[in-house]
């Protein structure tokens, strides 16, 4: 039976501590106490066993029982660029994406991008939503989340990268098609509006190669996971 498994983001030893959601979640979701043993990890490839020493509902002191660092793989990054939908349906298409083990989640903003209210702590919360997954998953290296780009920053950032488009056209070759070397995979999601002809030129321009899921139209948090099972098993296979 695996141990409980908790996010400590300074993991060195010889204790840690647990503040905020993670000490509630443990001691009172979990109701877990003194002498209990948990796992704990970084999301950076540390990974400890240790022993609860004192548990409140504001902080947790744990004493490191074993620590273990692992380096990341040496394999290509697999990125997540998608238009950013509302509320809840991103909320689900970053858990799903965490636990498909995608590198990176970046929120695009497009010409037809649904218009989101500001929020400052977004991001915040967004990394929140992958942590809870990758405790669930026991994952130890999480993805990097980042802030709301619009196409052409993000697409200057990428220059490197393979860049793969989706595409409702028929004539457009599928993606389980496609072969992959070891370069990063950052796959564009466009909003259910559609990509503008702009849009579409400045990808063409950049090397994307436009590619397609299924026969049928997707919404955007479908065709994100569509795209994060297909790059991460090729990768990982």
């Amino acid at each position: 039976m695996h141990l409980n498994r908790f996010y400590c983001r300074i993991l060195k030893g010889p204790v840690a501590e647990l503040t905020g959601g993670q000490a509630h979640h443990l001691f009172n979701v979990c109701r877990l106490k003194a002498g209990d043993k948990v796992e704990l990890f970084d999301g950076a490839g540390t990974l400890a066993t240790a022993s609860i020493e004192k548990a409140a509902s504001k902080s947790v002191l744990l004493k490191i029982v074993d620590l273990e660092k692992t380096d990341m793989p040496a394999k290509p990054e697999v990125i997540i660029a998608v238009s950013l939908p509302k509320g809840e349906r991103f909320d689900w298409l970053l858990e799903k994406c965490t636990e498909l083990g995608i590198d990176r989640i970046t929120p695009v903003i497009f010409e037809r991008t649904v218009k989101q209210p500001k929020n400052p702590k977004a991001v915040e919360r967004w990394q929140n939503i992958a942590i809870a997954a990758a405790k669930q998953c026991r994952r130890i290296f999480l993805p990097q989340i980042d802030a709301p780009a619009t196409l052409g920053k993000v697409l200057s950032e990428y220059n490197k990268a393979e860049i793969l488009v989706g595409s409702p056209e028929p004539k457009s070759p599928t993606l389980i098609t496609q072969q992959f070397g070891t370069k990063d995979v950052i796959a564009f999601i466009g909003p259910e509006g559609g990509i503008t002809e702009d849009e579409n030129a400045l990808l063409k321009d950049c090397g994307g190669k436009f590619v397609r899921l299924t026969n049928t139209i997707l919404r955007v948090e479908t065709a994100a996971l569509a795209f994060a099972a297909i790059l991460t098993a090729g990768r990982d296979s």
